[in-house]
């Protein structure tokens, strides 16, 4: 039984890994303009507010002064070129892992490379948010932050529950 595990924990981390990486092809494939154009859609990926994580979206919200709007932009160029060559290494790592049986002797060591590339990205994203809501944001904007983190979690459960009820589990 724990031999069918492991089985089936490695397909699915391999497919994982497999569609990130065919993502990843499809990206670098995407027109210059970054709109990432299937099917009449505009794709900006699931990095939701970019190097911030789930905060970018939260500056649009908060009314950012003209200033405000500069300052982050010359915060996000500081720390470019961090996002960018941790990009190229989880790029590079994913294509390995995709090519990689999980039996092959380097298969660990792309796993750890992977989590510290994921690691490494949180912390970069926390350190950049950090410098921008200590460093840019009045404290009116740092106040109003739950409320909007609040509204959207409410917004969110909302749409799960409309989407369950119209999709019964069996």
């Amino acid at each position: 039984m724990s031999t069918l595990r492991h089985f089936v924990s490695a397909i699915c981390l391999g497919t994982c890994l497999a569609g990130s990486a065919a993502y990843a092809a499809d990206a670098a494939t995407a027109p210059a303009t970054g709109t990432g154009s299937v099917a009449g859609h505009h794709w900006r990926g699931h990095h939701h507010g970019g190097p911030l994580g789930g905060f970018g979206h939260v500056l649009h919200k908060l009314n950012l002064s003209a200033e405000q709007k500069t300052q982050i932009k010359s915060i996000l160029a500081g720390e470019k070129s961090q996002f960018q060559a941790l990009h190229t290494s989880v790029k590079s790592n994913m294509e390995a892992l995709a090519t990689m049986p999980p039996t092959d002797s380097g298969y660990a060591a792309l796993v750890q490379t992977a989590q510290t590339n994921a690691a490494t990205r949180i912390k970069l994203a926390s350190e950049t948010w950090t410098m921008i809501y200590q460093n840019v944001l009045t404290a009116a904007q740092q106040k109003q932050i739950p409320t909007i983190v609040a509204a959207e979690q409410a917004a969110r459960q909302e749409k799960m529950a409309t989407w369950r009820a119209q999709h019964p589990q069996t």
